[in-house]
């Protein structure tokens, strides 16, 4: 589990995208394991998916060679080490407000001498069977990911993009945005800005960067700024999206075929 190369692809700055997992069901985690989306990004914070609940969710995911990035709600190290002992192919940590919480993010992932994560990967070491190749490679193949979230953190960029062992760092735009005394949604020129820093502080250090974004237009501008590491939609979105396009096209043939039948006018009255 720990040699698959998300980590060395996120690092590459080539770029990625992915999607939310917010439904806590591997019925759910196998279907969007065929996607052909680069990653699953399965959300620990602001959804129901406690890392336990990897333990059913990576098999699934597994199966068909997804990598999974899994989101943390809060930058502890025991959330962060028991879902690299589940198997995740990386973490990511939200509102990383400065340098020394950076580092206590990459030390929570690395072991010793660099970091401080403790030798028990249970199932990612399959069981302890691998247990010594699996730490000899977990440092430089587990991806770590922070968060920029807030005005303090923009204000702190070298900081953390400077830390040793960080691969990206994400920015949170709706939280971003709060913190900046704007409303979530659009794609303002103060975000933009804040965007292009986040951008030029990882290009400086040699490290990735990448935003959650409302629509692909809004990726393909953002991509000319540097980033590489996009997630789009989630599990509820898909669900609702393809439930309104089958409800929207059955309308608009019914429609149609009823104009043609009795003319418009008799539609319209019909309606």
């Amino acid at each position: 589990m720990a040699r698959h190369p998300f980590a060395e692809t996120i690092r590459s700055r080539k770029p990625q995208i992915g999607a939310w997992m917010h439904i806590p069901h591997l019925i759910v985690a196998e279907t969007l394991a065929q996607t052909n989306l680069d990653f699953l990004l399965v959300d620990g914070e602001h959804s129901p998916i406690p890392p336990n609940a990897l333990l059913q969710i990576l098999p699934a995911t597994e199966r068909y060679g997804m990598p999974v990035l899994y989101r943390v709600a809060w930058n502890r190290i025991e959330l962060i080490k028991a879902a690299l002992d589940h198997g995740a192919n990386g973490i990511m940590v939200p509102m990383v407000n400065s340098g020394a919480e950076a580092i206590e993010a990459v030390s929570s992932a690395k072991y010793p001498p660099t970091g401080k994560r403790g030798s028990g990967a249970w199932r990612a070491s399959n069981y302890y069977q691998n247990n010594a190749e699996y730490r000899k490679a977990a440092d430089s193949s587990l991806a770590v990911v922070l968060q920029v979230e807030t005005r303090e953190a923009l204000n702190n960029l070298d900081d953390i993009a400077s830390t040793p062992g960080v691969d990206a760092l994400f920015v949170g735009p709706a939280d971003l945005a709060l913190s900046l005394g704007m409303e979530p949604g659009e794609l303002t020129p103060e975000l933009v800005d804040a965007c292009q820093a986040v951008a030029n502080a990882a290009k400086k250090y040699g490290i990735a960067s990448g935003i959650d974004v409302a629509s692909i237009e809004y990726m393909m501008r953002l991509k000319v700024l540097g980033l590489s590491l996009f997630t789009y939609g989630s599990d509820p979105d898909f669900v609702l999206q393809g439930g309104r396009a089958v409800a929207k096209d059955f309308h608009n043939a019914f429609l149609a075929n009823h104009c043609r039948r009795f003319g418009p006018q008799s539609a319209i009255t019909h309606l």
